[in-house]
């Protein structure tokens, strides 16, 4: 592996230098694709052979370096916290952000922006080098179902998602750990979703074929090659039910120092103050809880809707302290991220939970459950019962402390590791003992 190579790839990675980018995407040109010829193919087989040899390494000494990406979702950061908790050198690289955050380790959204106005397709060549990158300095990869670090992704039963099998061949032959997630649209096909019930994801979607996967033998080839290149494929609450194969780890995690436990709901002469903050609102019954509240108002009742859309992650964080309860959703048949936030706020959730939903401690989950046919019944009984309220937002901290904190995560990875990574006996043994602590 050429050392000189390596630092550069490194300084564009940390830096973002553009003019080192370009020199390198032309100097490298006719070896950043592996099946172009075979003096690429001779490259790459030099370069995974040398970054087998560094994981191995690298393991043997006790070091763990992993990187989560490249869906920029919220709850990248504290998967990357749970991680770090075990000793992991953990960082996450995103290529894109949404509005909602972007506070992520590597960004590459502007040079990368900069690549496809200034030099077209270079930007795919851009996505190789930083494979370079992710190969020499980490050896634990965790990515969603939807992409990669190379793109184009899918093509193997979804023209739109899946990460590319050139890249997991890659982390395979080098000696990588791969970890492939759920998020949503990556993994929802339409017929297994319809089935779950009356009330589901797919019940109300405007445009089938347009937001998830959908097509049900489509999506289940996908899974079905990313579980034979992963080292394990993860899932959580109705994910479950719809990849096969899964394990079942509740990674939709949050920074419980994060949240004040000083709450100060609007007592809008008396009202109850209903938030419901959904960025697609057909996928959350968002139509039932209007019409709901309506007819409450028109009854006489109490009752206001607090609805936000499109709005950064910490606007919404600021809104939960001033909603007396957060309507989640009412139709898809599990929480959240924003339900989850909620109740580590000690804001209590009303959300329409699945009867199978695989959540973590279901017995002890202290959301009240609501679907499109119950919602003004129970809110109805919430504008005089602020008791319940009470209850629910002091149990929900709870709640999410022993079951979806960074702490909780951190626990739930090494179990993770220490079962499917094949990792050398002393960093099993300290892992286990960090699980202990964390645990605790």
């Amino acid at each position: 592996m050429d050392q000189a190579i390596v630092e550069n790839v490194n300084r564009v990675a940390v830096e973002k230098d553009y003019t080192l980018l370009t020199s390198l995407l032309d100097a490298l040109r006719p070896f950043l694709k592996p099946d172009q010829s075979p003096d690429a193919r001779d490259f790459w087989d030099a370069l995974v052979a040398d970054c087998h040899v560094l994981a191995e390494q690298r393991l043997l000494k006790g070091e763990m370096n992993s990187l989560w990406g490249v869906t920029p979702i919220v709850s990248l950061r504290e998967c990357v916290a749970a991680d770090r908790a075990l000793g992991s050198n953990a960082h996450s690289l995103v290529f894109t952000t949404y509005h909602i955050s972007s506070n992520f380790d590597f960004v590459c959204s502007e040079i990368q922006a900069r690549l496809v106005a200034e030099r077209g397709e270079d930007w795919f060549l851009f996505r190789w080098l930083m494979l370079i990158w992710a190969l020499v300095n980490f050896d634990i990869f965790h990515l969603y179902n939807d992409r990669g670090i190379i793109e184009p992704a899918g093509g193997y039963g979804s023209p739109r998602f899946g990460i590319a099998v050139r890249e997991m061949e890659i982390y395979r032959r080098a000696g990588k750990r791969l970890y492939t997630y759920a998020y949503g649209a990556d993994h929802r096909t339409r017929e297994k979703t319809l089935a779950l019930g009356k009330w589901n994801f797919c019940s109300e979607c405007p445009d089938p074929g347009v937001y998830c996967v959908c097509d049900d033998a489509g999506g289940t080839a996908m899974l079905q090659v990313i579980r034979e290149h992963s080292t394990a494929v993860v899932a959580h609450g109705l994910a479950m039910e719809l990849i096969p194969g899964a394990r079942n780890l509740p990674y939709l995690a949050v920074d419980t120092k994060r949240f004040s436990h000083e709450r100060s709901p609007c007592q809008r002469d008396g009202k109850l103050v209903v938030g419901h903050f959904p960025n697609h609102g057909y996928f959350k019954g968002t139509k039932y809880l209007q019409d709901a509240i309506q007819s409450l108002q028109a009854d006489g009742h109490a009752i206001e809707l607090l609805q936000l859309s499109g709005k950064p992650n910490h606007e919404i964080l600021e809104a939960m302290r001033t909603i007396d309860v957060l309507v989640d959703q009412l139709i898809s048949g599990a929480f959240g991220l924003t339900a989850v936030e909620a109740m580590a706020s000690g804001c209590p959730v009303i959300c329409y939970l699945h009867d199978e939903v695989a959540i973590a401690d279901r017995k002890a989950c202290p959301i009240i459950e609501a679907n499109p046919e119950t919602i003004k019944e129970v809110l109805r009984q919430l504008v005089s019962d602020r008791a319940r309220l009470s209850e629910a937002g002091a149990a929900g901290r709870q709640y999410v402390r022993k079951n979806y904190s960074v702490e909780a995560l951190g626990a739930h990875l090494a179990d993770l590791y220490v079962a499917t990574a094949d990792l050398p006996k002393p960093l099993r043994t300290r892992l286990a003992e960090s699980a202990k602590v964390l645990n605790s």
